[in-house]
């Protein structure tokens, strides 16, 4: 298979841009072919992830050539030197290996930019900050568990990465296990299919002693998975290891999360990030500044914190871009020149609509478009079309007619589906209260990291 995986690199080079092959693709390992699932080796998780949103469409039509048999791709973070992969290749010559193999060889990759001293640290997050650093270096933590808490690009995956950083560097003999939800739902997926769930099980109870899970919000309607998750925090507690877990909402107002799985997780110590306030955007700026090694006048760094309040990552983003631009045009950094960028990201963001309202109130719940347009009465459906039409009148400017045909509705159901809801959150119900928030917060972060 060897000259075949040359044969599909080859034409990959002659679709792609020089800078992308040699990037992306010139240093992936073919692992082997198994059941109509093709394993590819990686450098790290962002290579990974990056390979899965841009470029999996054209692997997958390329290796179809060669292998019409191939159906998904797989990736695993390979961390052996890949010379002496290719050397042990040569002598060997190609060999296909068990899903239960991968299980066992694949190992966290950490960003090596995501540690505790490169976090900026202020009143939104000190208490994230100190918790997770607690953890890491074996202080007392509550219940030895932490649940990081925040609306996207607040830090919950720096603090993770960092304590798995730490862990590595100061701890070493600890046996480390990170995945997103989604990887680890991907895992089990993969291992039942293959017959290695023991081999799965022991990588995430046996042989971990910190499990550090990102985005749990993910486990939401897949029952299968919550109830394997269930019986691995409860091994792992039971044996006294580290948890760490990331969301942006708390379990209890997670839909179609089980009680079993809420009630582990309820007891997980909840550390929230809330979004910088403006002395802490400066001190972002400045740090971000100083790595880039740049100085910006203090008048620019105001403008900036007052200008960007979104999430971190939205910060950073127009701070490098107003570097990039300046460094192109061979231009100093002025306050003309911050507010030109600033404005451009401003504009940039999407306008709430009604579809885009459906798209987040959807992905909230777990449910297609189709299913929250249709004339289904289920208790989730029904509330969570109640909840997009309340946000639809809440967040833009449509008549309830208007609304009503974007639902397949009329304009009088959507009146008593509002006002019905309204009612609803002024009496005692606190989760439909909380339900609606963090859609809210969802569909206002959204358009704000777009």
């Amino acid at each position: 298979m060897e000259q075949e995986w040359l044969s599909i690199k080859n034409q990959l080079q002659k679709s792609l841009s020089r800078g992308q092959y040699d990037l992306w693709v010139s240093t992936l390992d073919f692992l082997g072919l198994e059941e109509g699932r093709l394993v590819l080796g990686c450098r790290n998780r962002f290579h990974v992830e990056w390979l899965r949103e841009k470029l999996e469409l054209k692997l997958l039509a390329a290796l179809r050539q060669h292998f019409p048999q191939v159906q998904k791709l797989d990736y695993r973070i390979v961390s052996e030197p890949r010379q002496d992969r290719h050397e042990e290749e040569m002598t060997e010559g190609p060999r296909q290996i068990s899903m239960a193999d991968l299980i066992k060889r694949s190992s966290p990759a950490f960003n090596p930019r995501f540690t505790f001293d490169r976090f900026v640290v202020g009143t939104s997050n000190q208490f994230a900050y100190a918790t997770a650093l607690a953890m890491a270096d074996n202080r007392q933590v509550y219940n030895q568990s932490v649940f990081l808490l925040s609306d996207t690009g607040l830090g919950k995956s720096h603090l993770t990465h960092a304590v798995g950083n730490y862990l590595h560097v100061q701890r070493p003999e600890l046996r480390v296990q990170y995945a997103t939800a989604e990887q680890f739902a991907n895992e089990m997926i993969y291992s039942i299919k293959n017959g290695s769930m023991e081999a799965f099980k022991n990588k995430f109870r046996a042989a971990c002693d910190v499990l550090l899970l990102e985005k749990i919000e993910f486990f939401s309607g897949k029952e299968k998975i919550q109830s394997e998750l269930v019986f691995t925090l409860d091994e792992l507690m039971d044996r006294g290891k580290k948890i760490l877990c990331t969301g942006n909402t708390c379990p209890k107002d997670i839909p179609r999360l089980s009680m079993e799985l809420q009630s582990r997780l309820s007891g997980i110590m909840v550390a929230p990030i809330e979004r910088p306030d403006f002395k802490t955007r400066i001190e972002i700026i400045r740090h971000k500044t100083r790595s880039e090694n740049v100085v910006l006048p203090m008048e620019i760094m105001e403008f900036l914190a007052d200008r960007i309040t979104g999430d971190v990552r939205q910060l950073e983003s127009c701070l490098v871009g107003m570097i990039a631009k300046a460094n192109i045009l061979n231009v100093p950094i002025c306050i003309d020149l911050a507010r030109d960028v600033t404005q451009t990201m401003l504009d940039r963001l999407p306008k709430i609509t009604v579809d885009h309202i459906q798209k987040v109130v959807c992905a909230s719940f777990q449910i297609t478009p189709e299913e929250l347009r249709s004339p289904s009465r289920k208790k989730d459906l029904a509330m969570a079309r109640k909840i997009a039409m309340y946000l639809s009148r809440q967040y833009t400017t449509e008549s309830l007619n208007s609304i009503g045909k974007s639902f397949k509705r009329s304009h009088s159901s959507v009146l008593y589906a509002v006002n019905g809801l309204a009612r609803e959150m002024a009496g005692s119900s606190s989760k439909l209260k909380r339900q609606v928030e963090y859609v809210s917060r969802r569909l206002e972060t959204s358009c704000l990291s777009t």
